[in-house]
């Protein structure tokens, strides 16, 4: 009964080629941990950034964010300054770009975000 198997005395020591094996698994686990560190910490960096940037109130959206109504018809009133003559429209996208003169007779360029319903650039013409 006091008979013990060889599975539960304490362990003997590897032969050399096994203990090469586990060195390299050991290698390989530490490389493969810090792949993964790394990797981590790019997603979580890129998360941060698109946080970051996406805070700022500076940027003018893309005229793409522009939606129609069910209806199909959009109704905006541009609020142009006082005076402002008018002398030509251009669209693009979103964004309408009228050309024409000041109440001082300066050609300006007035640049107006339709999605927004605002004036987002003027541009005075020298």
């Amino acid at each position: 009964m006091s008979e013990t198997h060889p599975d539960e005395q304490d362990e003997k020591p590897l032969d050399p080629e096994m203990e090469k094996v586990r060195r390299k698994m050991v290698r390989l686990l530490g490389v493969s941990i810090g792949v993964m560190f790394i990797g981590l910490m790019a997603v979580l960096a890129g998360v941060v950034y698109k946080i970051v940037s996406a805070d700022r109130g500076d940027v003018v959206t893309a005229a793409s964010d522009l939606q129609f109504p069910a209806d199909g018809l959009l109704e905006v009133e541009a609020d142009l300054p006082d005076g402002f003559e008018v002398a030509q429209v251009s669209m693009n996208g979103g964004l309408l770009l009228f050309y024409g003169q000041s109440t001082d007779g300066a050609s300006q360029v007035l640049l107006y975000d339709i999605g927004h319903a605002r004036i987002v650039a003027v541009i005075d013409l020298k």
